[in-house]
């Protein structure tokens, strides 16, 4: 009896271990890839840095609709993500007792305020004329839809640890430009 419970009790504790695999996971790290395009809806991003993580998309987000629809300086297309961004991200509470009416939970702070941050850095660069407003569309884009993916990852403390490294708004990008999603 006492070495069947002992067995079960091995065999309890191995069998999550074989549970998790690299290739079903949603995000996965990649080691050996490298790439000069990562597809953004119809348009490509030029790359520099090697694709670091890989998202699996197995929807189209610009058919959910928001509650709240917010004009973007880019366009319609970057205003449907935006909104949709702000949606995940943001989450109010209404309350009844004290004196606020609402309170607001940020999901995920370190994502929502680094691609609050690359927004300004956006603003700026469309105000100077330093980037076309098509640029600018295609890069916030891939930035808008990795988090917008990014809401609903579990694990994403690398991508948050390269983002905390990040100092400037260039970075930031470069960071986001470091993730390949797959649409399917």
């Amino acid at each position: 009896m006492k070495k069947i419970l002992f067995f079960l009790v091995c065999v309890s504790f191995v069998l999550p271990v074989f549970a998790q695999q690299n290739e079903v996971l949603a995000m996965r790290a990649v080691e050996t890839a490298t790439g000069n395009d990562v597809k953004t809806g119809t348009e490509a991003v030029s790359q520099t840095n090697a694709i670091k993580y890989i998202l699996e998309s197995y929807g189209n987000s610009k058919k959910l609709a928001v509650t709240f629809s917010e004009e973007h300086f880019l366009g319609e297309e970057i205003s449907g993500k935006w909104n949709l961004f702000m949606q995940n991200y943001r989450r109010v509470y209404e309350q009844s007792v004290g004196f606020s009416n609402s309170s607001i939970e940020i999901v995920k702070p370190m994502i929502f305020n680094a691609v609050n941050k690359v927004n300004s850095y956006c603003k700026k660069m469309a105000r100077n004329g330093n980037y076309s407003q098509n640029e600018l569309t295609i890069m916030f884009g891939h930035v808008l839809d990795c988090a917008n993916l990014l809401c609903y990852e579990e694990d994403t403390r690398n991508i948050e640890a390269d983002i905390k490294a990040a100092k400037t708004p260039e970075q930031i990008v470069e960071v986001f430009k470091c993730i390949q999603i797959n649409y399917h």
